[in-house]
């Protein structure tokens, strides 16, 4: 089993050292390890992603300072540059892509043509596009961030090194894309004039959403969401509601249903206990609740299961 404690391991050139390689545009790495690293800074950065498997520190992107923790991934666009500060120097668990800009180039080829000029055309490149959405994502929360984290937990494994750097590569890469190209299309929904006002609301509205999942067996008040994502009551109310199609109440009381039925499927608590631990008032406005979302009571749901 690999661990890659105090080295840096690329599987692209299939080096490994106790010092960090410099990234550069011209050629593709991904890298595993699991490190003391105090400070890292790229300027003039190709594309680059970045998985927090576990451990603390700053990011310094665009002069914006976020914290990342475990299970976090972000994105970060070509030319920008970032800084990666570990004051306390505790270990980090990373898996990172920095993607050169001939393989991005061709990547936003197949993205952005059009079927006849792929095949027309099949060698040709775009010129990089800063089209990717620079925030800090919980990995569970997105198909790109469950990719990532399995792309770690296959790189802890032997078979690791019979795994196509160039193909995972690519794969991440379309992941990241249809992640981003739905959030494009969320951010339409957001009622704004300017496109870069669209951006920071979807932004903050996705902090509310990962705040919710993260903390869905609990009672959560408009309030607090308004606190967490920065926005007023009533303006993450609307946009929320124009983004995802429910109001944040109704978005939670939806999480808590799903939570339900697995909870019902797995067969180790009783109904007392899931109301319980979902926070519902009492059972029968749990049993009520949960009848009217699925035709059924808890206790026939969990019958027929």
């Amino acid at each position: 089993m690999q661990e890659y404690k105090d080295e840096y391991y690329d599987h692209f050139s299939k080096k490994r050292g106790p010092i960090p390689p410099q990234f550069n545009r011209n050629e593709n790495f991904m890298m595993r390890f699991k490190t003391q690293l105090p400070y890292y800074g790229y300027n003039e950065n190709s594309l680059t992603v970045i998985y927090f498997k576990d451990g603390i520190g700053d990011l310094i992107v665009k002069n914006k300072k976020v914290k990342v923790d475990g299970n976090k991934f972000i994105v970060s666009n070509p030319s920008y540059g970032w800084e990666y500060f570990n004051k306390s120097e505790d270990y980090i668990d990373v898996l990172s892509f920095a993607v050169s800009d001939d393989l991005i180039s061709k990547f936003n080829f197949f993205a952005f043509a059009s079927e006849e000029k792929l095949l027309s055309v099949p060698l040709e490149k775009i010129e990089q596009k800063s089209f990717f959405l620079e925030k800090i994502y919980t990995a569970d929360h997105y198909p790109s961030g469950r990719l990532l984290k399995s792309i770690h937990q296959q790189s802890c494994t032997g078979n690791y090194k019979f795994l196509n750097p160039q193909e995972l590569t690519i794969e991440v890469l379309q992941a990241i894309y249809q992640d981003q190209f739905r959030a494009y299309l969320m951010a339409d929904k957001v009622t704004a004039t300017k496109s870069s006002t669209k951006i920071e609301v979807l932004k903050r509205l996705l902090v509310a959403y990962e705040y919710i999942h993260d903390n869905v067996e609990r009672k959560i008040t408009i309030e607090e969401l308004s606190q967490i994502c920065a926005l007023s009551e009533y303006h993450l109310y609307n946009s929320f509601k124009n983004v995802f199609g429910k109001t944040p109440h109704q978005y939670m009381i939806s999480l808590k249903m799903d939570r339900a039925k697995d909870y019902l499927r797995i067969g180790h608590l009783t109904i007392s206990e899931i109301a319980d631990i979902l926070d519902f008032p009492d059972l029968p406005s749990f049993s009520k609740l949960f009848k009217k979302t699925y035709g059924c009571s808890p206790a026939s749901f969990n019958k027929a299961s």
